[in-house]
């Protein structure tokens, strides 16, 4: 087939040294594909927020709100309030206390305590009784009821005593009080002969209020000791030694020879300043 050559088309230049050479086709090579390991590196780990800072940043925010809240209560003129904190919880109410004398008398359910008030009023028992007994005896301090200082009554009168021991303890009781006087009606006629000669006075009376005088210690000298050996009791008769009795607060008196009566009681029937038994 003939080809027919278009006139506008320009004539193709032949190669020659001056002109560039046509670009080669690029030879394709074997190659072999080799398959490369990637390697994954781990990625930095990020920084954990602190719990502070979270805290904070939430603060931040309810700020912001409360902001945002405030402006537009203001673009309102004001017309919305704020509502009003929350009431705090109600206090509880406090239980009343019980008295004092019902507190302590829940004590009483406990059984030492029991034991313990028990024995304290056996101990005021004893106290009591042992006080009275004493005053019975010897007689007690104070001047009221018609009494002395010394515990004596004023008008009292000696009773004879049922034995020995007490009649002599009588006499320093009632010498050492308000009316020593009174002392001679614990003897008989010839006791009271012997008291008064023995003190040289003109009678019992009178040798009575001259030992009073004397006493310097009324409390002490109505309480004598009388030693294990002092009375002496044959039959209806008895002998207390003077010189074994412990006297305190005034004069040590004689010996007394008592004699029983016949309603029981002894009677001082005679009294001297020595015996001659003391002498050993």
């Amino acid at each position: 087939m003939w080809c027919v050559a278009d006139q506008h088309e320009s004539p193709r230049p032949e190669p020659g040294p001056n002109l560039p050479e046509r670009p080669r086709t690029a030879e394709i090579v074997d190659a072999e594909v080799v398959e490369s390991e990637v390697v994954e590196t781990d990625a930095p780990a990020r920084p954990q927020q602190p719990a502070a800072d979270d805290a904070e940043f939430r603060q931040y925010q309810q700020f912001l709100e409360f902001q945002k809240f405030r402006e537009w209560q203001q673009s309102q003129d004001g017309d919305v309030a704020v509502p009003p904190p929350a009431a705090p919880p109600a206090a509880k109410p406090e239980t009343p206390k019980k008295a004092w004398w019902k507190r302590a008398l829940g004590l009483l359910r406990y059984k030492l305590v029991r034991r313990l008030i028990y024995l304290l009023l056996a101990l005021l028992l004893l106290n009591y009784l042992y006080n009275s007994l004493m005053t019975s005896w010897f007689g007690s301090s104070g001047g009221e009821n018609g009494t002395t200082n010394t515990g004596i009554p004023a008008d009292s009168v000696p009773v004879k005593s049922t034995n020995p021991q007490q009649a002599v303890r009588s006499v320093y009781n009632y010498l050492r009080g308000a009316g020593p006087e009174r002392t001679c009606d614990l003897f008989d006629t010839d006791g009271k002969s012997g008291f008064a000669g023995a003190h040289q006075a003109p009678d019992c009376a009178t040798a009575a209020r001259q030992v009073h005088e004397q006493i310097t210690d009324p409390n002490a000298y109505a309480n004598p000791k009388f030693d294990h050996n002092a009375v002496t009791e044959i039959g209806q008769e008895a002998q207390v030694l003077g010189c074994r009795v412990q006297v305190n607060g005034g004069p040590r008196l004689g010996t007394f020879k008592l004699t029983k009566q016949p309603d029981g009681g002894w009677a001082i029937s005679a009294y001297a300043l020595q015996a001659d038994s003391c002498g050993g």
